[in-house]
Formats: structure tokens, C-alpha cells, sequence
């Protein structure tokens, strides 16, 4: 028999009012009101079957409001008058309800919750989602082929599939010359990505690839922040867990992109993996509301650790939800500092699976 833990809950209330926020937002079509909004929250532990450390947060607001939205420990949430969060270990947490008036004034309301116990059931960094390549074609239910892509100096035009395949359970993305050769779009090649459809914040990121042969190649496994169509790049963020160029077959490199340092970055690590051309590889990243690191088949083994001191919009856009993108590219930039080598083609990047773990 499952035993249920006992949750305490200390409670901690700040009120106050502020300025207007400092994005935009849809107003709810409501009827105005000259009375302020009285905001509250309540909490109760909720018994889930396999874990008891379950807070159910209501929010209690009276008079006319255009926009509630949850901070929690590390996902803010809108909209929802009532939410679900799991704390799988104990300790004291911050949560904070702000609703904005009709007037665009803030109220807000913080408490301090204090889970007593571990969770005995938490599994930490349990897979919470996967492609595993198992059918004959893409699932486009998690994943979009991106086209209109022109970036870095790239040669490559993307196309809608033409150049993926799936067979026993492994991904091919094929680089082609269609042209004469060294120029733009004498080649095609694919780049998928979830956005959209599946957006992660935090967790353990795993994909298991192998990398393609020759000078021109520039292969990634990578993510990007999910507000990218509204905020831009680079300050949506940018994590690039594992790039190689084929000019420098022996090693890979993990990059950090922020508004603080971006294209050229300075948060950058490499590591040598002389087979990876030849071999598959897991190329892995952890991120945590405290750290990135990337690794290369052990996580307990990073060989690069993003950690900034300050954490700023400018240093760490990393607090909100990424989508995940695989691409082949050729030329560019950096693929393309020492030529393309048009002998090497048709050319592969092959993917076995990619694997997501819960961070909680």
C-alpha cells in the first residue's frame, strides 16, 4: 500500500501593485469596472497514484481583470484560474499570481509553499518523451519539415522530405548536388524541427546520430526558444548541443547562444571524438533552471558547462520553453570555411533516436 506524506505548508501573502508588464497580451472582452481587483490563491496537496507531492494552486480573484498568469519554479503558466504542480523534493518554493486589471496595473500575490518530504516515488530525469524513427516515414505529428530557411551562407535549399528516410528505425537526412557545384542552392539537403509540437524547459536531451564524411558538411542537433517568431534571435536563445564540420572530422563542438554573446560566441566547448564519423554517438545536454552542460555519451562526464554568474535576459533566456531542430547543412560560414568538396556526394547524417527526460 502506497503511504501518503505528509505536506506541510507554510505560507508567506505580499500584495502590491506595479506597473504595466512588460509584454503584450490579448485582453479578455470584458465589461469595465472602476473597482480593484482583490487576488488570492489557495493550495492543497493532491494524491496522484504514484506520488503525493502534488499542489493543486486555485486562484480566488474578485472584480474585472484582463490576464492572470503563474510563476512557478520554473515555468511561468497564463490563463489557467487553476493549475497542478508537482514538487518532487522538499523544500521551501515560491509561487507568484499576478493579475493584470483592465487599467494594465499588476496585482500580485506570493507565497511560500514548504513540502515537507521527498517524494519516495521520483524518478529523477525520467523519459518523458521519444522518437525512436520506428515507422517508414516522419511523424508529423511532432515534427514539421522547415523549407524557407536562409542563413549562415548556407548552400543548401531545404526541402519539404525529399531528403530524409526512415528505415529500421534510424533517420537519414541525404545532402545532394543538383547543380554544377560551389554555389548556392546546387544542393539540397532537410532540417525538421518540433515547433509547435513539442517544447521543452529543462530536462536531460539526448540524441544518439552519426555524423556525416567531407569537407562542407555542417551537422547539428540543436534547440531554439520558442518565441523566437516574436522576440527574434538571438534573444530568444540559442543551444546548439552538438555541431561538427567536416573539414575537422575528429572533433564537436556545443555552443551557447544569448544576446550577451551570439554568432561567434565565447560559450562554446569542444571535444575530440575521433570515430564519430564512423560511429553513432549520444550527444547530450542537461539544463536546469541553474546550469546547461553539454556531454558525449555520459552526462556525468560534461565537457562543457554554461553557468553564469548574473543571470540576466541578456545571459540566460534559458526559462522558457525550446523546440528541437536536426539539420544537415552545407557550406556556410563555418561548414564552408575551407570549401565543399562536391566529390563527397550523396552525403548522410543518420539519427537513431532522440529522448527526453523530465528535469523534476
Amino acid at each position: 500500500m502506497k503511504t501518503f506524506l505528509p505536506i506541510f505548508l507554510a505560507v508567506i501573502l505580499i500584495v502590491s501593485c506595479s506597473s504595466k508588464p512588460d509584454f503584450k497580451f490579448e485582453p479578455l472582452t470584458l465589461p469595465t469596472s472602476t473597482s480593484p481587483v482583490e487576488a488570492d490563491f489557495t493550495f492543497t496537496p493532491k494524491n496522484i497514484s504514484d506520488s503525493s507531492n502534488y499542489i493543486v494552486l486555485s486562484a480566488k480573484i474578485k472584480g474585472t481583470y484582463q490576464l492572470l498568469e503563474w510563476t512557478l519554479p520554473d515555468r511561468t503558466v497564463q490563463k489557467d484560474v487553476a493549475t497542478t504542480y508537482y514538487f518532487p523534493k522538499k523544500g521551501t518554493y515560491s509561487v507568484t499570481l499576478k493579475v493584470w486589471q483592465t487599467d494594465g496595473t499588476v496585482v500580485t500575490t506570493k507565497k511560500n509553499i514548504v513540502i515537507a518530504s521527498d517524494d519516495p516515488a521520483y524518478v529523477p530525469f525520467k523519459l518523458i518523451w521519444s522518437e525512436e524513427f520506428s515507422g517508414n516515414s516522419l511523424n508529423t505529428k511532432d515534427w514539421t519539415n522547415e523549407t524557407k530557411i536562409d542563413v549562415n551562407n548556407e548552400w543548401q535549399r531545404y526541402t519539404d522530405g525529399e531528403n530524409l528516410s526512415i528505415h529500421d528505425g534510424i533517420l537519414t537526412i541525404t545532402a545532394q548536388k543538383i547543380g554544377e557545384g560551389q554555389k548556392k542552392y546546387d544542393y539540397t539537403s532537410g532540417r525538421i524541427n518540433t515547433s509547435g509540437k513539442r517544447e521543452f524547459l529543462y530536462g536531460r536531451f539526448e540524441i544518439r546520430a552519426k555524423m556525416p564524411v567531407g569537407r562542407g558538411t555542417w551537422p547539428a542537433t540543436w534547440m531554439l526558444g520558442a518565441n523566437v517568431h516574436t522576440v527574434g534571435w538571438p534573444a530568444c536563445g540559442e543551444l546548439d548541443i552538438m555541431e561538427h564540420v567536416g573539414y575537422d572530422p575528429l572533433w564537436i563542438q556545443g555552443s551557447i547562444h544569448t544576446p550577451s554573446s551570439y554568432g561567434n560566441t565565447i560559450n562554446s566547448g569542444r571535444l575530440q571524438v575521433s570515430d564519430c564519423e564512423g560511429s553513432f554517438h549520444v550527444y547530450g545536454m542537461t539544463w536546469t533552471p541553474d546550469k546547461i552542460e553539454y556531454y558525449v555519451d555520459n552526462p556525468e562526464t560534461p565537457y562543457y558547462t554554461y553557468k553564469p554568474a548574473i543571470k540576466t535576459s541578456a545571459t540566460w533566456p534559458f526559462d522558457k520553453p525550446f523546440y528541437i531542430i536536426l539539420n544537415l547543412a552545407i557550406g556556410g560560414n563555418w561548414g564552408g570555411a575551407k570549401g565543399v568538396d562536391d566529390s563527397i556526394f550523396p552525403v548522410e547524417m543518420q539519427v537513431d533516436y532522440v529522448r527526453v527526460y523530465n528535469y523534476q
